[in-house]
């Protein structure tokens, strides 16, 4: 502090130590981000119509690249998928498959949801733009 004796008593705010702290902050919040968004990487095929609305009640149902399959985010099988709908019947499973992947394991997906009981069944897909 500083005495001025025409005005009385000076004083200024340091704001280095309160950049520190931000500059600190945004650090942490760069490297933790990307940390808490955990999906699963799936390029879906591209078409003209469709869309998907998908409420929190949905099952989603990931087919990555190499086959393996997420139920809501987590790792599973085909008999997992099975003991999963057979518990929720009554909702409706939407399926992103990544387009690399055989044709035939989305049928099989498909085909447990229809014998478990779910009426339902959406592929998810990635609108493609009328550029093409």
């Amino acid at each position: 502090m500083k005495l001025n004796s025409s005005k009385g008593v000076f004083s200024d705010i340091n704001i280095t130590p309160l950049v520190d702290v931000m500059l600190v902050l945004l650090v942490i919040f760069m490297v933790t981000t990307p940390m808490l968004v955990k999906g699963i990487k799936v390029n879906l095929p591209k078409t003209h119509s469709g869309s998907t609305n998908i409420t929190k009640k949905d099952l989603i149902v990931s087919v990555d690249d190499q086959g393996r399959i997420y139920l809501n985010k987590q790792q599973t099988d085909l008999d997992g998928l099975k003991k999963a709908f057979e518990n929720n019947h009554g909702n409706e499973v939407i399926i992103e498959a990544d387009k690399a992947i055989e044709y035939g394991l989305v049928v099989k997906i498909i085909d447990i949801a229809k014998q478990s009981g779910i009426e339902k069944v959406g592929l998810a897909t990635t609108n493609k733009s009328n550029k093409t």
